[in-house]
């Protein structure tokens, strides 16, 4: 069972600042004028403020320390006045220490004053902007390097939905984030809705195998020009490069195609690796068997 301590995310001997800062953090995050009609952030408020309800003042903390997350919580308190130095069933409602949030408890002025310039202790109504929205969105590798446009249908509530044209630039790296703004989360109380975040992911492409930023085909071979040498065709991202393969190529050997890849977090692109697969003919007649033969005396 979590305890006190562990619901604020604080230390057992945190002092009464990091409390606060903590508690502060944490309501501004579950208020529920922030979050409405979010039962489980107004729970997870009410859960907030009864630690620091008790945490924040140094009686009440000390007697929660001698007494124990689960005795404090079953509704016992220590010391009081005329009971001697035992533990007591708390007079709070339900005989538990806490039974829901009354603001009252709370200095919601110092709470939210820089964020509605303090006006009173009352749960604050002024304007507020939504919150952002993350969405991703796959698309392909090519995509990616040469930039795209995008059409994606987004819920507009109420059963409706928008249809959004998204602009992907050019060397667009995977976990990337566009920004469209506006379109995130409604405001509340006639405040600015939030923005919407598209992060980018990468499509898998059958063709490569792919390591960060770059790729790796398997490329076909003849028996011939792998011992003689020549020119062979490499499929890349934006279509087909020339090879020049070595005379003496060995099956597995890979080749580097420099700037082919995916884009860099530092700007260009990775590399594109052709990983050599000789394929050796399986029909031959008396004439390829007799120069196949005249090979072995150059075999190791």
């Amino acid at each position: 069972m979590a305890d006190y301590y562990d619901i604020l995310g604080v230390k057992k001997g945190a002092s009464d600042k990091e409390i606060k800062s903590a508690y502060r953090k944490l309501a501004r995050k579950y208020h529920p004028d922030v979050n409405p009609g979010d039962k489980t952030a107004e729970d997870k408020f009410k859960e907030v403020s009864e630690a620091h309800d008790v945490l924040a003042d140094k009686k009440k903390r000390a007697q929660y320390d001698r007494a124990g997350h689960q005795a404090w919580k079953a509704g016992f308190k220590e010391g009081a006045p005329g009971t001697g130095s035992g533990f007591r069933w708390s007079a709070g409602a339900g005989g538990r220490p806490f039974d829901g949030f009354q603001e009252g408890n709370i200095d919601i002025e110092d709470l939210f004053g820089d964020m509605f310039g303090g006006r009173g202790r009352r749960r604050p109504r002024g304007p507020m902007r939504g919150q952002d929205s993350l969405s991703r969105l796959a698309i392909p590798m090519l995509d990616a390097v040469r930039g795209a446009q995008k059409n994606i249908t987004l819920s507009a509530g109420g059963g409706k939905r928008e249809n959004l044209s998204v602009k992907i630039p050019a060397s667009v790296r995977e976990g990337q984030k566009i920004r469209l703004a506006g379109k995130g989360e409604p405001g509340i109380n006639g405040g600015p809705p939030g923005d919407l975040l598209i992060e980018i992911i990468y499509d898998p492409d059958s063709r490569f195998s792919r390591e960060n930023s770059d790729l790796t085909i398997e490329v076909p071979v003849p028996f011939s020009t792998a011992a003689l040498g020549g020119n062979v065709s490499v499929t890349t991202l934006e279509g087909h490069a020339d090879l020049k393969i070595p005379p003496g190529t060995q099956g597995g050997q890979k080749m580097r195609l420099r700037g082919k890849g995916l884009p860099h977090v530092g700007g260009g692109r990775g590399d594109l690796f052709a990983r050599v697969r000789v394929v050796v003919p399986k029909k031959l007649d008396a004439k390829g068997k007799e120069l196949i033969e005249g090979l072995k005396s150059y075999e190791n």
